[in-house]
């Protein structure tokens, strides 16, 4: 089922013009990075009941930092079919399936929000007072005429979120649109919140981030196929690093970890205690220890 939906998505996203990075083949809180204009982190799975609150944490995070857009694909929620054209949601994560992708990549929004398991559009509720208003009509006139109490027109007119059955009411009386469509593109959006990948991890590195520290990187912990995510604040370069002493596949990470900096920019580095055998720069802690600073670090990557 994954492996069918990912193709699927890797199609989509293809047919529309992205750049593309399948990372599905390593352990990561994404299985595909994309970028057109903007950068999307997906998550893909079969039945979204197994996205968890870590993986949300996860990815959230790693979106905050990159400026993208984390996003989660299935089909299934349990036992019941996710719906063209809804955007569900699990743990602030926009939820969506194949065909909705479909639809938001060539400028078809859906109008369908599923909150708590009910469907929700957002309206226009100024416009609604004002096409009221246009028609020399009450809130209670109003009101009578679709079904719901005066109270409950007030409430539409000064929030942006009804049911889809009032939606459509209010339209078949009203004879305008006041739907606003609403997309999942929204970079940058979710605020960091702790992660947990900093509670285990190798005293390497915990070396790492803290002489990436010392040299004045912003840098986060990632569960990707890079290791760590180090941004050099003043000119905003990004360093994405793998930080490892097992080689056993670094040759398959190497390849993952330069077509991800191709895609989002940025320099890529090993820091290993052991001679690795890859296609990218390589240092030793005790090499990297002997920087001075960020800029002086990007020189190096930028000369190897």
């Amino acid at each position: 089922m994954k492996a069918e939906i990912l193709s699927k998505v890797l199609e989509i996203l293809h047919d529309s013009g992205f750049s593309i990075s399948d990372c599905s083949g390593t352990r990561s809180c994404f299985d595909v990075l994309a970028k057109k204009k903007e950068i999307l982190l997906i998550k893909v799975l079969g039945n979204i009941e197994a996205f968890s609150r870590i993986n949300a944490i996860e990815l959230t995070n790693l979106a905050y930092l990159l400026n993208a857009t984390p996003l989660a694909i299935g089909e299934r929620m349990k036992s019941t079919g996710l719906l063209g054209g809804v955007v569900y949601s699990r743990y602030d994560v926009h939820v969506i399936n194949s065909e909705t992708l479909r639809d938001i990549l060539r400028d078809r929004m859906p109008f369908i929000h599923s909150v708590r398991g009910n469907y929700c559009v957002r309206i226009d509720s100024k416009l609604i007072g004002r096409l009221r208003r246009g028609l020399g009509l009450t809130q209670k006139e109003i009101a009578d005429e679709i079904g719901v109490s005066k109270q409950s027109i007030h409430r539409y007119e000064n929030s942006n979120r009804i049911s889809v059955d009032i939606a459509n009411r209010l339209m078949d009386f009203l004879h305008e649109e006041i739907r606003i469509p609403g997309g999942i593109v929204a970079g940058g959006s979710h605020p960091r919140r702790e992660g947990i990948l900093e509670r285990n991890l190798t005293s390497l590195k915990r070396d790492v981030l803290r002489e990436f520290e010392d040299i004045g990187l912003s840098s986060q912990v990632t569960n990707a196929p890079f290791d760590i995510l180090a941004v050099e604040n003043s000119q905003e370069e990004r360093i994405l690093s793998i930080v490892s002493d097992d080689g056993r596949r670094m040759g398959k990470k190497a390849e993952m970890l330069i077509e991800a900096s191709e895609i989002i920019g940025g320099y890529v580095v090993c820091i290993s205690n052991r001679r690795q055998d890859a296609d990218i720069p390589t240092m030793k802690p005790e090499e990297l220890a002997e920087v001075k600073d960020a800029r002086e670090f990007v020189r190096i990557l930028s000369r190897s």
